[in-house]
């Protein structure tokens, strides 16, 4: 996948602007049957509230579905106003003047797509944009890029390094940088939870000064740099022998853990049936590729991969580890 790929994937989550809320007094919510309106500040014009702007605020300020359902509009209005207005700051997403989205003020920061992808370029050597997944009710993207280092894990099982980055142009999630490993004999691809695999930003700020612009170069030059701990840690799987007695419980207890679809697990089961794994490396290529060929769903693919770095990581793999006695 090249740049301009890349780029026709997350513009379309550029959607509205973003208008924040620095004063809080004198916020009042008006809901009735046909209509939600957001007064955000004393003074301030009403803003009609679109459904979607209305599930993300009671969302945003933690009222149970249950409880808003079930009480009157009007009371409805009255709670959220007063859970709203004692959250202190908060941005709205805006779209044709209707509200779209709340997020918290500070916590989160808009990344422009095109100056991420320049902060790449200049910071590793990208051989390939591997994927993009987006989200596009949370305005949240997914990208993951490789470079030209490779190393096996085993004699004619390349792997080559890579980065994960999660991002919003719109602000609504936390940027995050994870190291990424491409498995070149299946083409699926595994995140890591190895040390310098992830890195946060949670300051705010904006995404126009450069602090977020260094967290990515800094972030993405060791999660890429990693690539030799990751291999290792995958290296260490292949000691680790999975008995024919035992490989069906574990191959069921990731499936679980992964939360894979029936669907899905049945094609899982079908390949290990096929191609028994004989060690934990290949158990975790199992799941490794429904991440990368079987699923779709973003969050489906983020959950099977954190299940797999999970297994995969020396530090978590006692924790997680089916047949480990510290599970029992």
């Amino acid at each position: 996948m090249n740049r301009n790929a890349v780029l026709d994937r997350i513009n379309p989550l550029i959607d509205g602007e973003v208008r924040t809320i620095k004063d809080t007094a004198g916020t009042r919510v008006t809901v009735t049957p046909d209509m939600v309106t957001l007064r955000p500040r004393k003074g301030a014009n009403l803003i009609e509230v679109s459904k979607e702007g209305a599930q993300s605020m009671v969302n945003f300020v933690g009222l149970p579905l249950k409880v808003a359902k079930e009480i009157s509009p009007n009371t409805f209005g009255l709670v959220l106003t007063e859970l709203l207005e004692h959250t202190g700051k908060y941005s709205l997403i805006l779209k044709e003047d209707r509200v779209t989205n709340v997020i918290p003020y500070g916590a989160q920061t808009t990344v422009r797509p095109e100056r991420l992808l320049d902060i790449i370029e200049k910071t590793m050597k990208v051989h390939d944009y591997n994927r993009v997944l987006t989200v596009p009710d949370t305005k949240a993207a997914t990208i993951e890029i490789v470079g030209p280092d490779t190393k096996p894990v085993a004699r004619g099982d390349l792997v080559r390094a890579g980065v994960k980055v999660v991002f919003s142009p719109m602000g609504t999630v936390f940027p995050a940088v994870q190291s990424y490993a491409l498995v070149l004999n299946c083409t699926n691809g595994a995140t890591t939870n190895n040390v310098l695999a992830e890195f946060k930003h949670y300051r705010g700020g904006g995404g126009e000064g450069d602090e977020i612009w260094q967290f990515f170069r800094q972030s993405i030059r060791k999660a890429y740099g990693s690539f030799s701990q990751v291999v290792n840690g995958f290296q260490k799987l292949l000691h680790e022998r999975v008995s024919d007695r035992d490989r069906a419980a574990m191959l069921e207890a990731l499936i679980i853990r992964a939360k894979i679809n029936p669907e899905v697990a049945k094609a899982v089961k079908a390949m290990a049936i096929e191609r028994p794994p004989r060690n934990a490396w290949e158990m975790v290529n199992l799941i490794t590729y429904a991440s990368s060929h079987l699923l779709e769903a973003p969050k489906q693919v983020a959950t099977a991969q954190k299940v797999a770095a999970d297994f995969a990581d020396e530090a978590m793999h006692a924790k997680t580890c089916p047949l480990c006695r510290k599970t029992r």
